[in-house]
């Protein structure tokens, strides 16, 4: 991707004392989606088809394991389980294992997990045990892409990082359009969650032959090498993971649990409630492809601020709409508003220095699984007991609280004003 005439915001890294000196911006200096390893756009594509799975599935392992809608949560509870568990093994324990060898690994330990919800579970707590090990392989496939990038690109960070999880958003817009329409053909949830594991096989097989260069300095953690990551600028490390929790929670409600509000608020078949869930992605991926450009002319937590205040808008709009397709329409527009916010937060973990990016990136990722923990659980009980309305509508809650906290990312990250 060439540069465009107009500045690129640098995410140098800034300690709590202020703006640390940056170099002139010149085009050779930046690092473009190009110099990627490819393999790593097919390992984020594949995790956001797994991940999106836990949505369009729900209805129908529901009904065929007989889950109350108050547990139905639970599946993705443990999905998230199991990133907590991955990322807490790749910052204290696996930091020397060379980054391809890690991937492989872990898409061999999503394959396993696969294959067991999809072969032997029989209940809540089976399921829950296979989607554990699926999260714990797929954290590892979530993370290293986005350690890479901000561990080696440190000019256009925001740009690397939209470009990358585009791939993801690709993946997440397409599979459920996909299982929405061989659910409505009356093929099994198990055989989708076959599928998925023969997919995952292949990105293991990939993943071998294709280079990937590793990431120079990682440590395994220890409390004091935290307290040097969290004391570089802590107000700013605290924030980006309040921000994560925010948004991830935000987002995986509408990930695991439009699909269900769609078939009992509305009565419609899995097909288009899976519809639902596609257009916010598809509103998602679009607006990804609007927000790219704009990384080089704006400041990341302005855009942070206004996308997400746009979610929270139409994520209201969804719990307020009278019929089906006032709902989709909403969700898209979602989305739509959605786009930038992951990126754009991830992007201020490259200002953390040197190999604290990836420590701080990784630390994202795991305040994103207590928000996967949390919050799409939550609506089980709300749903059963408030309805369905009020419980989708903690979305717009969550993406509300978090563009204004964007304002507070602005002060604390020493962003560079705009040049007018």
């Amino acid at each position: 991707m060439d540069i465009t005439s107009a500045p690129l915001r640098e995410q140098a890294p800034v300690s709590k004392s202020g703006p640390a000196p940056t170099e002139p911006m010149t085009p050779e200096s930046d690092t473009n989606a190009q110099a990627i390893p490819p393999s790593l756009y097919a390992t984020i594509f594949m995790v956001g088809v797994v991940m999106i799975s836990l949505g369009p599935i729900l209805d129908p392992t529901v009904k065929d394991l007989g889950i109350p809608l108050s547990q139905a949560g639970l599946t993705s509870v443990g999905y998230a389980v199991g990133m907590l568990a991955g990322v807490l093994a790749l910052n204290f324990g696996l930091a020397h294992v060379p980054v391809k060898w890690t991937l492989i690994g872990a898409a061999w330990l999503q394959t396993l997990g696969l294959a067991l919800g999809a072969l032997l579970a029989t209940g809540l707590w089976s399921l829950f045990g296979a989607y554990v090990i699926v999260g714990a392989g797929c954290v590892f496939l979530n993370s290293l892409p986005g350690m890479w990038i901000t561990s080696h690109v440190k000019v256009g960070t925001s740009h690397a990082m939209m470009v990358l999880l585009t791939y993801f958003a690709v993946g997440m817009m397409v599979t459920p359009l996909i299982i929405g329409a061989v659910l409505g053909l009356g093929v099994s949830w198990r055989w989708v969650l076959g599928i998925e594991a023969i997919l995952s096989l292949g990105l293991a097989v990939l993943l071998t032959v294709m280079p990937v260069s590793d990431i120079k300095g990682r440590e395994n953690l220890r409390a004091q090498r935290l307290r040097e990551v969290i004391g570089f600028n802590t107000r700013l490390f605290w924030a980006v993971l309040c921000a994560s929790i925010l948004y991830i929670g935000s987002e995986f409600i509408f990930n695991v649990w439009l699909p269900k509000f769609e078939i009992d608020v509305f009565d419609v078949s899995k097909t288009v409630a899976s519809l639902a869930v596609t257009l916010f992605w598809v509103g998602l991926l679009l607006g990804r492809i609007i927000v790219v450009p704009l990384t080089r002319r704006f400041l990341a937590s302005r855009l942070l601020m206004v996308g997400t205040a746009v979610m929270a808008v139409f994520a209201l709009g969804v719990a307020l709409s009278v019929n089906a397709a006032m709902s989709v329409v909403m969700a898209f527009f979602a989305g739509l508003g959605a786009s930038g916010a992951f990126p754009l937060i991830l992007s201020f973990s490259a200002r953390f220095p040197k190999w604290h990016a990836g420590v701080v990136f990784s630390a994202v990722i795991m305040a994103g699984a207590l928000g996967r923990i949390v919050f799409p659980y939550l609506i089980g009980p709300l749903a059963e007991s408030l309805g369905f309305r009020v419980a989708i509508g903690l979305a717009f809650l969550l993406a509300a609280v978090l563009s204004g906290l964007s304002l507070y990312l602005h002060r604390v990250s020493g962003e560079r004003q705009d040049p007018m």
